[in-house]
C-alpha cells in the first residue's frame, strides 16, 4: 500500500501546474522575503547606532554660540546693543563610570539584538516548514479523495450495471448514489482546504495567491528519526538563555550607572571669546578673550535619593538573574517535549502504515466477493471508509510528524 501512495503523489504532482520546489528554496524564499527579519535587522542597525553614539561621549564637545543683546533702558554711552561670540571645548573628566556603564550595557543590547535576529530567522524558518507540509498534506488528502471518488464511482457502475441486469436491488444502488453524493461533497471541502493552504504558502513568499506549486518533496518522504540534540550544550547555547543572561548583566551595568549619577563629576572646559569693548560705539575695539575652567560638582546629601534609587536597579537585576533560571528549565522543557512529540508520532506513524496494507486488501476483497454476490453493498461500504479512515489517518501522521521534526529543529537550532 506504500507504493500506492506513492504512485497517487507522484500522479498529482506531475499534473501540477506551476514552478516546482524545494523544501530548502522554499524556506531561502521566505527567509529573503521576510519583513520580520528585516524589522529584527533595522532594530540591530538602531542598536548599533546607538552604540556608536555613546561611545562619543568620551570625545571632547566643540559648541560655537553667538548672541546679540539689546538694552531698552539704554542710557549711558554708546549704542544700546552688544553682540558676542563664544567657542568652547569641552570634556568630562570623571563621571562616576556613567559613560562606561552605559556603553557597557548597550553592548548588551546589540549582543541581543544579534540574537534576536537569529531567533527571528528560526522562526520564518520554522514557518516556511509548517506551510510547506501543510500544502503537501492537503495535496495528498485531496488526492486520496480523488482516488475515493474514482473507487465509489466504480462501484455505483457496477452495481448499476447488476441492478439493470436484475443481479442487485433498488436498496444497493441508492445506498451508493448516497455514498456517491457525500463522496463528492467530502471532494469540494478538500478542494478548498488545498486552496486555502496554497494561499497561505504563496503568502510567506510574495507569490500570487492563486499561482500554482508543484512541490518537489512530499511529507511521505520526510519518515527518518533525526538524532537527538546534546542537551547541555543546547541549554548552554540556546539565544533564548543568552539573551537572558545578557539582560541581567544590563541590570548590573544599569545599577552602575544609577549609582554614578551621585558621585562627583569632574569637566575641562576651554573658551575663546569676541565681542566689542564696552561701551559699545562704532569705534571701540574688538575684544579677544580666552581661558579654562576646571569644575567639579556632586550631590552631597538628598535625603536617601541615592540609597533607593540603586536599590531599586539592584531589585531589578535580581529579577533578571532569576529570569535566567526560569529560561533555563523552559529550554529543557522544551526540548524534552519536542523530542517526545518526534519519537510518539513517529511510532504512531510506523503503525498506522502496518495497518495500512490490511484495509487495503480487504477493500479489494469485499469488492471481488460483491462483484460475485458473496457479500453485501453494506460490507464493502464499511470496508471503503475503513479504508479511507486509515488512509487519512497515515497522511495526518505524516504531517504531524513532519511538523514535530520542524518544531524540534527550531528549538535546538539544528
Amino acid at each position: 500500500m506504500r507504493s500506492v501512495i506513492i504512485t497517487i503523489s507522484a500522479l498529482m504532482l506531475l499534473e501540477s501546474i506551476g514552478a516546482q520546489t524545494t523544501l530548502t528554496e522554499y524556506t531561502t524564499q521566505a527567509v529573503e522575503y521576510s519583513t520580520r527579519i528585516e524589522e529584527a535587522e533595522l532594530r540591530g542597525e538602531s542598536a548599533e547606532a546607538e552604540l556608536r553614539r555613546i561611545r562619543r561621549e568620551y570625545l571632547p564637545e566643540l559648541s560655537f554660540e553667538r548672541s546679540a543683546e539689546v538694552d531698552f533702558n539704554h542710557s549711558g554711552m554708546g549704542r544700546p546693543w552688544s553682540w558676542g561670540t563664544t567657542l568652547e571645548l569641552s570634556q568630562v573628566v570623571w563621571h562616576g563610570g556613567a559613560i562606561s556603564a552605559e556603553r557597557d550595557r548597550q553592548e548588551t543590547e546589540v549582543a541581543i539584538s544579534e540574537l534576536n535576529k537569529t531567533l527571528t530567522l528560526r522562526g520564518v524558518v520554522l514557518e516556511a516548514k509548517r506551510r510547506y507540509c501543510r500544502l503537501s498534506y492537503m495535496e495528498l488528502m485531496l488526492s486520496s479523495m480523488e482516488h475515493y471518488n474514482e473507487i465509489v464511482v466504480s462501484l455505483r457502475d457496477v452495481i448499476k450495471r447488476r441492478y439493470d441486469e436484475g443481479y442487485s436491488s433498488k436498496g444497493d444502488l441508492l445506498q451508493i448514489e448516497s455514498r456517491l453524493s457525500d463522496a463528492e461533497y467530502q471532494l469540494s471541502s478538500y478542494v478548498e482546504q488545498y486552496e486555502q493552504a496554497l494561499h497561505s504558502f504563496n503568502t510567506l513568499v510574495g507569490n500570487d495567491l492563486t499561482k500554482r506549486i508543484r512541490l518537489s518533496e512530499s511529507i511521505l518522504s520526510m519518515a527518518e528519526l533525526p538524532e537527538r540534540c546534546n542537551t547541555e550544550a543546547l541549554e548552554a547555547e540556546h539565544p533564548e538563555r543568552r539573551i537572558a543572561e545578557l539582560r541581567a548583566e544590563g541590570a548590573r551595568h544599569e545599577v552602575r550607572r544609577v549609582n554614578s549619577t551621585y558621585l562627583p563629576r569632574i569637566d575641562l572646559r576651554a573658551y575663546g571669546t569676541l565681542q566689542p569693548r564696552q561701551p559699545h560705539t562704532s569705534n571701540t575695539p574688538i575684544n579677544f578673550g580666552s581661558g579654562a575652567m576646571l569644575g567639579v560638582s556632586s550631590v552631597i546629601y538628598h535625603f536617601g535619593e541615592r540609597h533607593e534609587a540603586v536599590a531599586a536597579a539592584k531589585s531589578e537585576q535580581l529579577v533578571y538573574e532569576l529570569e535566567v533560571e526560569d529560561i533555563i528549565n523552559e529550554i529543557r522543557l522544551q526540548e524534552q517535549d519536542a523530542w517526545t512529540r518526534v519519537v510518539s508520532t513517529h511510532e504512531r506513524l510506523r503503525a498506522l502504515e502496518r495497518g495500512l496494507g490490511t484495509v487495503e486488501e480487504n477493500l479489494e476483497i469485499s469488492t471481488y466477493a460483491y462483484n460475485e454476490g458473496q457479500t453485501t453493498i453494506l460490507d464493502v461500504m464499511q470496508a471503503q471508509i475503513s479504508w479511507l479512515q486509515t488512509y487519512r489517518n497515515v497522511l495526518g501522521a505524516h504531517y504531524d510528524y513532519a511538523v514535530a521534526v520542524a518544531e524540534y529543529s527550531y528549538i535546538t537550532g539544528y
